[in-house]
């Protein structure tokens, strides 16, 4: 599934590097970081941990219908080859 993420500045700085100096994409880094932070979610029990797993749930519901509900509007391949078609023409 592809998502766009918003990270600070200086985090993605320090992911990228990581991700090169690892051999991996940020796109790897990121599932590893997902997958370990839910594993240590997992962890955690009693009402807390029910409460937080219950925040998070509503959390993806919610951007889910945001996302549904956001106008589709083109990516950036898309302006990059309508401005190459531009170039292109006499």
């Amino acid at each position: 599934m592809k998502t766009t993420l918003e990270i600070d500045d200086q985090r993605y700085r320090e992911a990228k590097a990581h991700a090169s100096l690892t051999g991996r994409k940020m796109k790897d880094l990121v599932t590893e970081g997902l997958r370990l932070a839910l594993r240590l979610a997992a962890r955690v029990t009693g009402p807390a941990a029910a409460a937080a797993s219950r925040e998070l749930a509503a959390c993806f519901a919610e951007a889910d219908q945001l996302m549904k509900a956001a106008p589709r509007v083109p990516i950036a391949r898309e302006h990059l080859n309508k401005g190459r078609n531009r170039l292109e023409k006499p």
